[in-house]
């Protein structure tokens, strides 16, 4: 080899290495993958909770979407002083429940529900949401606001 081919062969390596390097660098790329539409996913349209007595809450609340792609729905509670208690403060659930679609009575077409549930943990407030799982699980999760309750 002459010192001509040499240098092109270089000189066609350095170029595939700079285009190259955009492709590497969006390999550390965080967060959930987005999918190109929507068919697949649900999400929360309304979310409540009222004390239905001095022990229990009443969640009332409803998804639109794709409802068949819920795997699962998430009751997730944390223990407050007051329902206002901290805003801002990281949600730190110390109670989980799950349910499955047709347990709080969800179907393809219909993603209303209520239901009752009684904490485990004693608490004159709680703050709460709930937290959707779709069927695939490399889409984001469908995820309520934190809201607060009061108890009675």
């Amino acid at each position: 080899m002459n010192n001509s081919t040499v240098a092109r062969i270089c000189s066609g390596l350095l170029v595939a290495l700079l285009a190259a390097t955009p492709l590497i660098a969006g390999c550390g790329k965080k967060g959930w993958p987005q999918p190109r539409n929507t068919n697949d996913t649900f999400k929360w349209i309304r979310a409540s909770a009222a004390p239905a007595n001095e022990e229990c809450i009443r969640f009332e609340a409803e998804l639109n979407g794709n409802l068949r792609n819920i795997e699962y729905i998430a009751l997730e509670l944390q223990t407050a002083g007051s329902a206002e208690d901290c805003p801002t403060c990281p949600f730190n659930p110390n109670e989980r429940m799950e349910y499955l679609p047709e347990e709080l009575g969800i179907t393809s077409q219909q993603g209303a529900f209520s239901r009752l549930y009684c904490p485990k943990r004693k608490s004159s407030a709680y703050r709460w949401r709930f937290v959707g799982v779709n069927v695939h699980g490399t889409l984001e999760h469908a995820i309520s606001t934190v809201r607060g309750v009061e108890m009675e």
